[in-house]
């Protein structure tokens, strides 16, 4: 695999060197860097504590090789100043090698986030080679078709899916056949979710079961494909206008990147009985769509995904490994109304186990819901909204209001408050201890 790497950016070297002899073009002209800085805080009401308090910098370069093409690199250097997200030093082993963060001591990471090439040949071929996000779907808050990179998640969802989604190494070309667009998606890159550690304020403890008084429970380290061409993932994207509908289609072989958590009762170990979960990476196939359309003020949409294979933790007491496999059917359907500086989007989320299982902590149904509300002022400078989520089968969600200030064109203040709610065993009620207060501030140059 680092031979295939070197191969792939002594290419990109040589057509950045012979494009600009040809190109003949000034340096200054050619290229571009710019910095973000960003910082965080965050106060918890339950603990009485700072959550977050991080500081990050995003510098960002691209250096244009002519009309047509391009090389991006977008770096991070990111620090947490209390150690809460992520306690300790972490050791990314459900990254790959080449998409690891590089950690200075525990509380600081240098991570690089992206670094392709992008190019235009011909009239119709569009090519991104290097490391990247591949954004599928358009629901907001929940995730069915955008399935391509994974994610952190230190903060669970309230960050920001451009901030979590991990970018990976990967190739996608695109390109059109009479009036379809086509993307066809190589990822040779074995990177898959960040899950925080048990002692990290946003462990989602409810994806397992509790054990009974008197026995503990293990969680080995993820068994991780590694091989560059036989554990690649694949798939395409289809999309094209019809009769006032934008309509897509979208297929992806692909790792889950949340591990089955196969699991069994260990009672011979020395410190005591103990749950012993040994998570491996499964395949699985997606196949799904998008469908869009503007009609007067509002936009109607609609997302559908179905998965094929979907491993749940059961409780099933005759299942030797702790696991079941079924396919679902997951939808989404929402509605975006605009009327000047007035937005309010409401979406209906579906999911649906096709087989009679014994799923851990869920029905075989599950319905969520969500609406914002957004309000812009003061010439777009002052930006007022609220996010409401909420899952209809166990009665938790979580509500955010957000306020949002441009001081001037560089630099944004925000204000925000995540509250969850419902039963500490579900998805979202899990984390009702969790609620807090944030102040943020971007500066960009």
């Amino acid at each position: 695999m680092f031979r295939t790497f070197s191969l792939v950016i002594t290419v990109l070297l040589l057509c950045i060197k012979t494009n600009a002899q040809a190109n003949r073009r000034k340096f200054k002209d050619a290229f571009k860097a710019s910095l973000v800085a960003l910082t965080d805080f965050s106060y918890e009401f339950k603990g009485n504590k700072m959550q977050k308090s991080e500081i990050v910098l995003k510098p960002r370069f691209e250096y244009h090789i002519n009309h047509a093409s391009k090389l991006v690199l977008i770096g991070q250097v990111y620090s947490e100043l209390n150690d809460n997200l992520e306690p300790g030093k972490s050791k990314d082993y459900s990254a790959s090698k080449f998409s690891r963060r590089l950690f200075i001591g525990d509380r600081t990471n240098l991570e690089l986030r992206e670094l392709y090439y992008h190019a235009k040949v011909g009239k119709n071929l569009r090519i991104m080679l290097g490391k990247q996000q591949i954004v599928w779907g358009e629901t907001d808050g929940l995730k069915l078709l955008d399935v391509v990179n994974p994610q952190n998640f230190r903060e669970f969802i309230l960050d920001d899916f451009e901030d979590s989604r991990i970018p990976l190494w990967s190739a996608k070309s695109e390109f059109n056949i009479l009036n379809i667009g086509v993307q066809l998606v190589w990822v040779p890159d074995n990177t898959y979710h960040i899950i925080p550690s048990f002692d990290a304020p946003f462990f989602t403890s409810s994806i397992f079961p509790k054990p009974p008084d008197g026995i503990s429970t293990i969680i080995r380290r993820p068994k991780r494909p590694n091989r560059f061409l036989e554990d690649s993932d694949y798939g395409f994207k289809l999309s094209s206008f019809i009769k006032g509908w934008d309509v897509s289609v979208n297929y992806f072989y692909y790792y889950d990147d949340l591990p089955a958590f196969y699991n069994r009762l260990d009672l011979d170990n020395e410190n005591g009985p103990s749950v012993i979960f040994t998570p491996e990476y499964e395949r699985q196939h997606l196949i799904g769509g998008t469908l869009n359309k503007v009609i007067g003020s509002s936009t109607l949409r609609a997302e559908l995904a179905y998965v094929f294979n979907q491993n749940f933790i059961t409780t099933n007491p005759i299942i030797s490994n702790g696991v079941q496999i079924s396919n679902v059917y997951k939808s989404a359907f929402g509605v975006d109304y605009v009327k000047g500086e007035h937005v309010i989007s409401a979406q209906l989320f579906s999911d649906v186990i096709t087989d009679d299982i014994s799923a851990y902590n869920r029905d075989r149904f599950e319905t969520n819901t969500s609406l914002k509300l957004q309000q812009e002022m003061m010439n777009d400078n002052l930006t007022l909204d609220v996010l409401w989520g909420h899952n209809y089968n166990h009665g938790d969600g979580y509500i955010r209001p957000q306020v949002g200030y441009w001081m001037n064109s560089s630099v944004r203040l925000h204000l925000e408050s995540s509250f969850f709610y419902g039963n500490e065993n579900q998805l979202f009620g899990q984390f009702k201890d969790r609620n807090r207060v944030s102040l943020g501030f971007m500066w960009g140059l």
